[in-house]
């Protein structure tokens, strides 16, 4: 992967990475490791849908997926990373894990994504996405971690947002179970800062892409759409726009957040950041640049669906000034250059690595 930026950290830590196994876990966990830091990754592995992408991820990391049991550690081949398949919504699993190794950070990335899966099967999401957020800021309390980093998403902002999205938009109307559970754990993550002066960091990340995507993503399932010839059913006839961030942008931002521990001498140590390209791009031109990228025409049908009923947004893409001036740190991959990037990654291992 090319990695346009290389950031070095202060210090090294030993850091928990919950959904290590997931999109941006895996590319988490290799930058960490890259920066000398000491890694245990979590993962429960039990989506069947995403389970051959999280081990081939795994692989790639050095764990071997035939040595995984339930709450056994699996040391890595290649890089200071042990693998634990464990559950977020086992407090006392991971209290007890947490209590084994004392570690500084935690980077919590695990979750239950998708809008419209939430919708209609809202339980889960709020057992794995708040309960398990929870779990993991108890578990992180009751060991003396020090700096707790949580994955939000831009879906938190309702209907009373409205693009540019801003951290101090009205986002109280959620229009999916998703984002409700979304917007619930950064809430439960402010109580804990509050109340317990636990140090967290909050990042809202709009459309991640790149390289060992999630097969749900809207990226992913127009690439896939476009290698089978299948139609690609853009609701609101078309109008929508999306800040598409590539996934090297979010793994520099978030070193510079684990470095950046929010403090409390004179507020509450909580910090939460839009992450973004900032930029509005038509779905459209994403479509174009892919299709140019993978050699095959899109078939396109425009749709009159209205985005809030099925839990989107015509216009979703980040205000970044906060980010910029507290962190100072800006998403620098322009779309154009960064597709053509995830379109050889797709063409080499797409029934190869993966079929979705």
């Amino acid at each position: 992967m090319q990695i346009k930026t290389h950031l070095s950290s202060h210090k090294t830590m030993k850091i928990l990475v919950t959904g290590a196994a997931g999109f941006i876990g895996y590319h988490v966990v290799n930058r960490l490791i890259n920066e000398g830091h000491s890694i245990v990754g979590i993962d429960n592995l039990c989506d069947p849908e995403t389970v051959i992408l999280k081990k081939a991820r795994l692989s790639l990391l050095g764990i071997n997926p035939d040595s995984i049991e339930d709450g056994t550690s699996v040391r890595s081949t290649i890089a200071v990373f042990d693998f634990v398949k464990l559950d977020i919504l086992d407090r006392r699993g991971l209290i007890s894990l947490c209590n084994e190794h004392k570690f500084d950070t935690i980077l919590h990335l695990a979750a239950l994504p998708g809008n419209t899966r939430s919708i209609q099967y809202p339980a889960p999401y709020y057992d794995v996405n708040t309960n398990g957020t929870f779990n993991v800021l108890e578990a992180a309390r009751l060991t003396g971690v020090k700096h707790v980093f949580f994955s939000s998403c831009s879906a938190v902002h309702g209907v009373l947002s409205s693009a540019p999205m801003k951290e101090d938009d009205h986002v109280d109307t959620p229009i999916s179970m998703y984002a409700a559970s979304k917007r619930a754990s950064e809430l439960i993550c402010y109580s804990y800062a509050y109340m317990y002066k636990l140090p967290v960091t909050v990042f809202r990340l709009f459309t991640v892409y790149g390289s060992w995507c999630r097969p749900d993503s809207i990226p992913m399932r127009i690439a896939c759409d476009i290698a089978e010839g299948k139609t690609i059913r853009l609701i609101n006839n078309g109008h929508l726009v999306r800040d598409f961030t590539y996934i090297d942008d979010v793994v520099d931002g978030m070193m510079f957040a684990i470095n950046a521990v929010p403090s409390s001498a004179n507020s509450v140590p909580y910090a939460l950041y839009n992450v973004g390209r900032s930029t509005p791009v038509p779905f459209a031109s994403f479509i174009q640049c892919l299709e140019t990228a993978l050699g095959v025409s899109a078939n396109v049908e425009l749709d009159s669906t209205d985005p809030f009923s099925v839990g989107e947004h015509a216009e979703l893409y980040a205000d970044t000034n906060k980010l910029e001036a507290d962190l100072a740190y800006s998403p620098v991959w322009d779309y154009e250059e960064a597709v053509p990037l995830f379109a050889q990654w797709f063409k080499e291992n797409y029934n190869v690595t993966f079929t979705v």
